[in-house]
């Protein structure tokens, strides 16, 4: 009976354990897939941590072919609320978007413009260097529209 508890105790406090673990410090670089988010549709993006809660990150998207294409730049910073792997966090910045169609009768057309960005979500990092995070990304132009984001991706 005393083993039991001894067994139950660490599988219940083994993974615990490692939401106390600071891979940001040892993993400071992530490259993530975003579903969604910022980009509207999706985003490949490349952070660097520039202290234990705080990293730059930058991302690009394209959507489209030959003759229509939609190109996404975005910038900005995040800010994590803990220095624990499992934490809430703040993201803000500045997305460029290109379009322009050579298609029919429209010749070389294109129009550029931005919009801002911030993003509440919490983010979930192993040990091992998988990240996960979950954003309601606030897209920022003339008003505002609310768009959710899920990313996965790997640290190193």
């Amino acid at each position: 009976m005393n083993r039991a508890c001894v067994v139950l105790l660490i599988v219940v406090l083994l993974p615990a354990a490692s939401l106390l673990a600071q891979s940001r410090a040892e993993k400071p670089n992530d490259f993530t897939l975003e579903l969604g988010g910022r980009c509207i549709v999706y985003s490949l993006s490349y952070q660097r941590f520039i202290s234990e809660q705080v990293g730059l990150e930058i991302g690009a998207s394209m959507l489209g072919g030959t003759d229509v294409s939609v190109i996404f730049l975005s910038g900005g910073a995040r800010f994590y609320l803990t220095k624990k792997n499992a934490t809430p966090c703040l993201a803000g910045g500045i997305v460029f978007v290109t379009a322009g169609t050579s298609a029919g009768p429209f010749g070389e057309d294109s129009a550029s413009g931005v919009y801002f960005y911030a993003s509440p979500g919490f983010e979930y990092r192993t040990s091992g260097g998988f990240v996960f995070r979950a954003s309601v990304n606030i897209l920022i132009k003339e008003g505002f529209f609310v768009w959710p984001g899920l990313t996965l991706g790997i640290a190193f």
